[in-house]
């Protein structure tokens, strides 16, 4: 594992629901030296980016919420999408949240959301909160337009946990369904992360032609599951967000 992965673990362990840790803690948890946790932890508080109490805890520093702020202002997929998330939004009648999700370390997490007044639901999925690949249609539209090598590198990770997904019990069948997936450019899911809610996702692509995201809707699984014509239409309007967010991007 290199220096870089090293810190991200470290810094992933306050993404968890622990706010503060010991040196000590974190290198039981991280399988690493105490040693070596202390050189990671000295080199991230010169950095700002955790702070240490006299009890010897350490919490994140202030140069995480400097780093927030600098991609919420120059990252070029959020720049790009934000209009189209915010008209997807006030174009559906009654509740949503609109999603706008990267891929990250073969995990996906939310970049950015919308919402026009707040909804009478929960969601999983909260911005800078790593999410499973394999779960939910944010996740599985971006899995499923991977390219073949790490697409290949997530089947082999976890071959058990693809098939208790749902996604194919062998390397072959795994391909079929990705192609499945794949194939009308919008994923709709139900209940797969959060009960009783429906998420629909496109995925978004960059100038190379690679899959950086998705764009999409969660909504109440009720208002839409009896009324066929209005889950396609909405399915089509997410397709379309999809499609111009990434004309944005490749013209960029």
């Amino acid at each position: 594992m290199s220096t870089a992965d090293r810190v991200l673990s470290v810094l992933g362990l306050f993404t968890i629901e622990t706010p503060e840790w010991t040196v000590e803690e974190a290198a039981r948890a991280l399988g690493l030296s105490n040693s070596t946790a202390y050189e990671y932890f000295r080199s991230l508080v010169e950095a700002g980016l955790l702070v240490a109490s006299k009890a010897g805890r350490y919490s994140v520093g202030p140069a995480i919420i400097e780093l927030d702020r600098v991609t919420r202002r120059f990252d070029p997929l959020t720049n790009a999408a934000s209009g189209t998330l915010r008209d997807l939004v006030a174009g559906l009648e009654g509740e949503a949240i609109g999603l706008l999700c990267r891929i990250y370390r073969l995990k996906v997490m939310c970049v950015d959301q919308y919402v026009r007044r707040p909804p009478t639901f929960a969601i999983s999925y909260e911005r800078g909160r790593p999410m499973p690949l394999g779960r939910g249609a944010a996740s599985k539209i971006i899995l499923a337009n991977l390219a073949p090598r790490p697409l290949r590198r997530f089947y082999d990770g976890d071959p058990a946990a693809v098939a208790a997904a749902g996604l194919g019990d062998s390397w072959d069948a795994f391909k079929r369904t990705v192609r499945q997936i794949r194939k009308p450019g919008v994923l709709a899911t139900v209940g797969e992360l959060d009960a009783g809610l429906m998420g629909i996702s496109a995925p978004v692509f960059g100038a190379g032609g690679e899959v950086l995201g998705s764009i999409g809707l969660v909504v109440s699984a009720a208002d839409f599951l009896d009324h066929p014509a209005r889950l396609e239409g909405t399915m089509v309007a997410v397709r379309l967000a999809g499609e111009d967010v990434t004309r944005r991007l490749q013209a960029e």
